[in-house]
């Protein structure tokens, strides 16, 4: 486990009413690859009161990443700089977002606080900004996937969106009514709302009640930080984790192997996982060993199927900030009683931008 002291949590401002949204594309080109899709994000963006504004490198194509590493860290600098961006989104994942992870001047993003959202092979950069910052970043909708769909993100998305962002404490987050991880082929077939299940809610593995600084990731790209220096402490927190679709039984035991391995689960407050998607009938089994990976370490509550991750629609996971997660009697409940966010100055002055210290854990 590291030893890394973290920093104060720095809260960034809330995006206000008018300020651009910039779009990162920390890995995969996709945000050049699919207009119409992207389209559709930036009009509901507007809807909401928010012009987007593409990092420079944002659409470029042609390699297994949408530009090089040193091109997409610049892109994420110029986007924290840029007085007209109240917050900065990743427009899609991929594989590759760690590559960007030696190159980021950290005390620049320090001294330009502002949220940065996303998930998937995104976590890799909140994951790094979070820890060598305590900046606040935000597990939480893509540009493509939730804000392209047709007619918008969910509103369940939309409003963990606006809450967690707004400057007040989002209090508790209930779960969805409803869920969907259908697959429509982007720009092809997606013209219609995907279909949606009924949600009975998230399933209690272990029962217990934990309070803790939230950190969320994906699975996959988590491990992918193991040994290095960017290799977050979870010691206390509330950890939530998801996996990409299509995993199988054998890689998710391999995956939870490894994290047990790394001492993350034990030193854990409680662990929360999100639901599988697009596994078919290998639900079943996912979810034994999902119960088997998790029951063996920790003593905290242990809870799966939440929203979040790579189905829809999903809460946003502010880093860092206390949460409470109650998980008894067949109730499961999750609670944010501070902000993640703080209002945004105007004009902005020096003052404003001094440390907001973490409240204290209870």
């Amino acid at each position: 486990m590291s030893t890394h002291t973290a920093p104060p949590l720095l809260l960034p401002f809330a995006p206000a009413t008018g300020a651009a949204v910039g779009v990162l594309s920390p890995s995969s080109d996709e945000a050049g690859r699919f207009p119409r899709r992207r389209d559709r994000a930036v009009a509901q963006l507007e809807a909401l009161g928010h012009p987007v504004r593409f990092g420079p490198h944002a659409l470029d194509t042609g390699g297994h990443t949408a530009a090089s590493a040193e091109d997409r860290v610049k892109d994420l600098h110029a986007l924290f700089t840029d007085p007209g961006v109240g917050a900065v989104l990743t427009a899609i994942g991929g594989n590759n977002t760690n590559d960007m992870l030696d190159l980021v001047d950290y005390g620049l993003l320090a001294a330009h606080p502002k949220p940065l959202i996303g998930y998937s092979d995104a976590t890799a950069l909140l994951t790094a900004v979070w820890k060598h910052t305590g900046l606040v970043t935000v597990m939480g909708p893509q540009l493509l996937p939730q804000f392209g769909e047709p007619g918008g993100c969910l509103d369940y998305t939309r409003e963990s969106w606006q809450r967690v962002l707004g400057g007040a404490a989002p209090g508790p987050l209930a779960h969805s009514t409803h869920w969907t991880d259908e697959f429509l082929a982007w720009d092809e077939t997606d013209d219609r709302a995907r279909a949606l299940r009924p949600n009975p809610g998230p399933t209690i593995l272990r029962e217990g009640v934990a309070e803790g600084p939230l950190y969320g990731a994906n699975l996959e790209t988590l491990l992918r930080l193991a040994g290095t220096r960017h290799w977050p402490t979870t010691a206390g927190h509330l950890l939530l984790l998801e996996t990409s679709p299509g995993i199988t039984p054998s890689q998710l035991a391999a995956h939870l192997t490894q994290l047990r391995q790394t001492g993350a689960l034990a030193g854990a407050a409680a662990v929360g996982f999100g639901r599988f998607a697009q596994t078919g009938p290998d639900d079943e089994a996912l979810n034994e060993v999902l119960a088997e990976g998790l029951l063996g370490t920790g003593h905290g509550p242990v809870v799966r199927d939440l929203d979040i991750g790579h189905t829809d629609p999903m809460f946003c996971v502010p880093y860092g900030v206390r949460a409470g997660l109650t998980a008894q009697d067949g109730t499961c409940l999750l609670t944010l009683p501070d902000p993640a966010t703080r209002p945004s100055p105007t004009p902005l002055t020096a003052t404003s931008r001094e440390r907001v210290p973490c409240p204290p854990t209870r």
